[in-house]
């Protein structure tokens, strides 16, 4: 079995952890075991990577994590004040922390079958609970490591020694400081609410840090535009609120010497609230967080009720929707599986989440040049950028080919099993499904943001771009292969097919888009335009259900 470096360090500690009441042969080899499964756990952060069999992911994902540290270490090298430098720098570092400490290794944290399976065995708690606190300790020094890694090196050569100290000093506060919040913040969640919603967090949470990475990449060299600029710090008493001024005041206090009541506070609070937060984990949180894990198992019966009400809403509109009764049927299980799936979700909501944010990327431009808002507002309203529209109709209609995976696709037996003749209403059902589901209230959201901007002339424009967007989804749907709903694993959403869908799809909307700009410059234009798409819609709709079970099985 492969050994560890940090294995080898706790050995010359063995002592302290008998010290603690710990058999250190046990815990080592727990700990042994959790870091082999780590390298075999794919990271939030390369949820989209092609690797999909999570070898080596972890080594992987520090390095991806560093070459972000990367843009923060380049921030210790602009002549900016200390105390503005190190807010930004312990802000993003918090941040990534925290997401990734949650997104990632909530399962460690949140893991009851240790514990199911040792604590039968001749194996104390103690060594259970020691075994996972060094788990999560290692994991968390790695990622902060990797992330502020650049910013050590970088202020190890502008600043010398005695400030890398204090940042590495700081770091371990902040690696603590996140334990504990997050512990805190669970336990506060599993007194108030059931197993079920911690999860539905904590896959918010994963979707969070998702979007994060690609906007981040998006905006990131925006930042750099600040030139000439002279900073200055006007103290406020909310600023003792953020963490990130607890550990920023001690550089301005030991390296620029600014001794001011307001760092004085903020560098105090930065000591007495993780060593308070410590104390209330170790007396209070503990024995009430592991003791209330079991929750995890339950699911609470108002959320059977709230399920039922949903279940009477979704049956009637598989009736609206659906002619077909076998139809209406994989219509409604289609629903059930995209709102209960936490994996598909997963890989689903990022890529909603950035067909609604990149038009306001692409608009920032026009803030960026016309700072007053009275002037942005009126420029947006004599422009057409309300075409970006079909940026995001283009990534919503990409999201289709998640639609045949899921992380129950063993039980796709069940399609071969079952006496349908054909399976054209069980890909119809599931298509209908997935655009009322996600492409549908995505697609309201927007429109109705744009028509607060330009009023409402540009209504019939929304119009003719939504029917566009069936139609890109169509034409993406005619020429992929036909898959079934939820019959493969995840790993195969990823190469050469997924990269094809996403060309076909910007290629079909730049060509959808261009006739709505020419269309959009003649006198009823985009009257004449939507009649046209209208009838493309029909025949494209007609058209792109005529397969059978032999198409099926050739994909």
């Amino acid at each position: 079995m492969k050994d560890f470096v940090f294995l080898k360090i706790l050995d010359r500690f063995s002592f302290l952890f008998t010290r603690l009441g710990a058999d250190y042969k046990v815990m080592r080899k727990i700990l042994q075991m959790k870091l082999i499964m780590d390298n075999r756990r794919v990271p939030t952060i390369m949820s989209n990577s092609k690797k999909s069999d999570g070898k080596g992911s972890f080594k992987t994902s520090l390095l991806i994590y560093g070459f972000m540290g990367l843009f923060i270490g380049v921030l210790i090298l602009f002549p900016f004040p200390l105390f503005f430098k190190m807010n930004m720098v312990f802000g993003v570092i918090i941040f990534m922390v925290m997401t990734t400490m949650i997104s990632d290794f909530s399962d460690v944290l949140l893991d009851i079958k240790d514990k199911n399976i040792l604590l039968p065995r001749p194996v104390s708690p103690q060594t259970i609970n020691t075994a996972k606190l060094i788990h999560i300790v290692i994991y968390l020094f790695s990622i902060t490591m990797a992330i502020a890694g650049p910013a050590l090196a970088a202020s190890l050569f502008v600043y010398g020694f005695t400030f890398f100290l204090i940042f590495v000093l700081e770091l371990i506060l902040i690696c603590c400081f996140v334990i504990l919040f997050t512990s805190i913040i669970y336990s506060l969640i599993l007194k108030f609410f059931d197993g079920e919603k911690l999860k539905d967090i904590i896959n918010y949470v994963q979707i969070i840090l998702a979007v994060f990475m690609t906007v981040a990449y998006q905006l990131i060299g925006r930042i750099f535009e600040i030139v000439d600029i002279n900073i200055t710090y006007t103290p406020k008493w909310w600023n003792v609120l953020l963490p990130s001024t607890w550990f920023a005041a001690p550089f301005s206090m030991l390296i620029e010497h600014s001794f001011t009541k307001e760092f004085i506070i903020q560098a105090v609070t930065g000591l007495v609230i993780p060593a308070a937060a410590l104390i209330i984990y170790t007396k209070a949180v503990t024995p009430y967080f592991e003791k209330n894990l079991q929750k995890l198992n339950n699911n609470s019966g108002s959320k059977r009720k709230k399920a039922a009400a949903k279940e009477k809403r979704q049956r009637v509109l598989a009736k609206w929707l659906c002619y077909d009764k076998l139809e209406g049927t994989f219509f409604l299980f289609s629903h059930n599986m995209l709102s209960n799936e936490r994996k598909l979700k997963l890989k689903i909501y990022p890529n909603l989440a950035l067909s609604f944010i990149f038009p306001f990327i692409f608009i920032i431009n026009v803030a960026r040049k016309d700072s007053p808002i009275p002037e942005i507002l009126t420029k947006l309203s004599s422009s057409r950028y309300y075409l970006w529209i079909y940026l995001s109709a283009a990534l919503l209609t990409s999201s289709i080919q998640f639609l045949s995976t899921s992380e129950r696709y063993k039980g796709a037996w069940i399609y071969r099993a079952l006496p349908i003749t054909s399976p054209v209403p069980v890909i119809k059902g599931a298509l209908k499904s997935f655009i009322l589901k996600y492409i549908l209230p995505v697609y309201i959201l927007l429109s109705l943001l744009f028509i607060g901007i330009y009023g409402v002339r540009i209504l019939l424009d929304i119009i003719l771009m939504f029917i566009n967007m069936i139609i890109l989804l169509l034409f993406v749907f005619k020429f992929k292969s036909k898959e079934l709903p939820f019959y493969k694993d995840f790993q195969y959403t990823q190469g050469g097919s997924s990269t094809a869908v996403m060309f076909l799809s910007f290629a079909i909307c730049g060509i959808l888009a261009a006739a709505h700009y020419f269309m959009g410059r003649i006198f009823c234009g985009v009257g004449l335009n939507t009649l046209i798409s209208l009838l493309l819609l029909v025949i494209l709709w007609k058209s792109s259900f005529k397969f059978t079970w032999k198409d099926v099985a050739k994909s």
